[in-house]
């Protein structure tokens, strides 16, 4: 396995993480995040708890898959984030097409409503781990350097924690509306 597929199991390794973690890591999370997929109408009301049940299980297996060292894990971890990160990215964009506003619960709380940025973000990601997958598949070999395995998953690892609080960062730099009593 190369590098760069070490990166990505790092990158997407902790994004998930995060995600499961915003998604049931404190009172009520679970709930708002079932309840903001309503909205999103893919699914019928009494199979939203089954769906948003889905979802945390398959990024939890998927945080799994990509820190056990056997490359058939590996490759199934990448090919289920990329099909998980596809489906992400269409049910959004649909939801973005229709004009439905609903608020971002990826990575568990946010005020942030879903947008085109999270369609962007998605599809990349999801692209990223389809590159992984192939680059496990038939990329060259290396990565047998203990130092840098752990550089290339560090690496990969702050990238998918910058990824969750990409919004945060963003906002930080938009301007400020002036103060009414201004």
């Amino acid at each position: 396995m190369n590098y760069f597929a070490y990166g990505v199991r790092g990158l997407l390794t902790a994004m998930f993480l995060i995600a499961v973690a915003g998604k049931v890591g404190r009172a009520g999370a679970f709930s708002a995040f079932t309840d903001s997929l309503r909205p999103l109408a893919a699914v019928s009301g009494s199979a939203v708890r089954a769906v948003a049940l889905a979802v945390v299980a398959v990024e939890g297996a998927v945080c799994l898959a990509l820190i056990l060292p056997y490359t058939p894990a590996t490759l199934a971890g990448l090919l289920t984030a990329t099909a998980l990160l596809a489906v992400f990215t269409v049910v959004i964009a649909r939801s973005v097409g229709r004009g439905t506003t609903v608020r971002c619960r990826c990575f568990g709380r946010s005020a942030a409503p879903l947008g085109r940025a999270h369609v962007i973000r998605n599809g990349l990601l999801a692209s990223v781990a389809g590159v992984g997958a192939a680059a496990v598949v038939t990329g060259p070999a290396g990565g047998s350097d203990p130092g840098m395995v752990a550089v290339a998953w560090c690496t990969g690892a702050v990238a998918g924690g910058l990824v969750t609080v990409v919004e945060d960062l963003v906002s930080l730099f938009r301007p400020v509306a002036p103060s009414m009593t201004e």
